[in-house]
């Protein structure tokens, strides 16, 4: 063989490795970022590329009114999809992520940009006249925030008037 063709046979296979190496890495920081970054800064771009994709439905009830759950939360712009989000004012959340990962109800009300907590539920707050309840496909949940969102749950959130 040609003393040139083997420099370039040699120069293209290093190339290659160094390039393997470099997806493997860059890969693995993406897996990373996916598993640690706030959902609410994520952004998936989209449905493709997708490793994960469930649903919950969320009902609200505030002093005996329903609250509908907006559509298009999580999706600021038509370049930007959060891995938490919802296309319809159904109440159905979507969950997709590009990792296996657990996403937690207060990450969806992050996304939101609105109030939850154990005591709170946007402007209104546990106080001696009123109580805050949330339910877990019908049982009582103290979860609250740190709910993992998972397939199929149905969740409902209750802020009431003690009785």
């Amino acid at each position: 063989m040609e003393k040139k063709t083997k420099f370039w046979m040699w120069g293209i296979g290093i190339l290659l490795v160094f390039s393997f190496i470099f997806l493997i890495q860059e890969a693995a920081q993406n897996s990373q970022n996916c598993a640690t970054t706030p959902a609410v800064e994520m952004n998936i771009g989209g449905h493709e590329n997708i490793n994960m994709h469930i649903h919950q439905e969320l009902t609200i009830t505030i002093n005996g009114e329903s609250v509908v759950i907006p559509a298009s939360i999580g999706l600021p712009s038509a370049e930007v999809m959060r891995p938490i989000h919802t296309h319809d004012s159904s109440g159905k959340i979507h969950v997709e992520g590009t990792c296996p990962r657990d996403f937690t109800l207060g990450e969806f009300f992050d996304v939101w940009g609105e109030t939850f907590t154990e005591t709170c539920i946007f402007e209104n707050c546990v106080d001696e006249d009123h109580r805050l309840t949330m339910y877990v496909n019908g049982v009582e949940s103290l979860q609250w925030r740190d709910l993992i969102l998972k397939n199929e749950d149905s969740i409902e959130i209750v802020y009431e008037e003690k009785v």
